[in-house]
């Protein structure tokens, strides 16, 4: 962890620090902001991919906890087409 001011003022021991570790976490005021992770030109495409992969990951696993949360986790392919008419029947109606 390196707190951003360090960033600021000596960028070359975080780029080092970057190298040895393999990522470095960021702090503002102690708390994480930011994770740095090493990448090239060789390399960019796949390493952004692979941020946008663990954001979607992130994603659908807060929308199941939130479907067992609410106790939809289990409801079949009928009763979710039932849900998305009527959804769609209020919004037609809304519009």
């Amino acid at each position: 962890m390196i707190p951003s001011r360090q960033l600021a003022a000596r960028p070359g021991q975080v780029w080092e620090s970057l190298l040895e570790e393999g990522a470095v976490v960021i702090t503002k005021d102690g708390a994480p902001r930011s994770i740095m992770v090493p990448t090239s030109d060789a390399t960019l495409l796949e390493d952004l991919q692979d941020l946008v992969f663990a954001r979607a990951r992130r994603a659908v696993r807060a929308l199941r906890e939130e479907a067992e949360r609410q106790g939809t986790a289990g409801l079949s392919m009928e009763e979710i087409d039932r849900e998305i008419a009527a959804a769609r029947r209020d919004r037609s109606a809304a519009g």
